[in-house]
């Protein structure tokens, strides 16, 4: 096998709670422009697949990630040290009382009631910079929405990614009748002001 890559150090981390499938984070990717050389903040870690393939992306940028519960930030520290990252930071704080410190060019969001902090998250956000949010279900994507349209947020956007693997054999080509299909819905928004 060649040079391990992101996708190696995903599918060899341990995971906790449900993570954000890099088929959901390559969205995060096309929809904002991140780039190397960013600073993001994370917001709801759970295993840290976001946070990760985020740093990794971004390097020599930096990865601030917040955590609420100490066993999932725990881990996530554990597979840092083991894969080498040294541009992510996870800090085990409530995301809702935590003071935020300095501004970032993307803020992702991936927690329950995530519409409830979008104003906080919004002052810590530069001009021209994107949040982007993870919501399972239709109801909090649809608040999430309202809530950056109050904002004044620019561009806002709702996707779905829908991947479908296929077999193609010589005789017969297919789909193939299993895996997950969706995911969760991508909610994107930009500061222009």
């Amino acid at each position: 096998m060649g040079k391990r890559n992101i996708l190696d150090i995903l599918t060899e981390s341990k995971r906790l709670p449900q993570v954000i499938m890099p088929k959901d984070a390559g969205l995060v990717v096309a929809y904002t422009g991140v780039c190397p050389g960013w600073k993001v903040l994370d917001v709801g870690t759970g295993s840290g697949w976001l946070a990760m393939f985020m740093a990794n992306l971004v390097n020599p940028g930096k990865v601030t990630s917040y955590e609420k519960r100490k066993d999932f930030a725990d881990n996530v520290k554990e597979q840092l040290k083991k894969f080498g990252f040294t541009n992510l930071k996870i800090i085990n704080e409530d995301i809702f009382t935590a003071i935020i410190k300095g501004k970032y060019d993307l803020i992702t969001v991936d927690m329950k009631d995530s519409e409830k902090i979008l104003n906080k998250l919004y002052e810590a956000l530069n001009t021209g910079g994107w949040i982007a949010t993870y919501s399972p279900h239709i109801e909090q994507m649809k608040a999430v929405k309202t809530a950056m349209l109050t904002l004044g947020m620019k561009e806002v956007r709702i996707v779905e990614n829908i991947v479908r693997d296929w077999k193609a054999e010589a005789d017969f080509t297919h789909p193939i009748p299993s895996g997950i299909m969706h995911t969760g819905f991508l909610v994107v928004g930009r500061k222009t002001k």
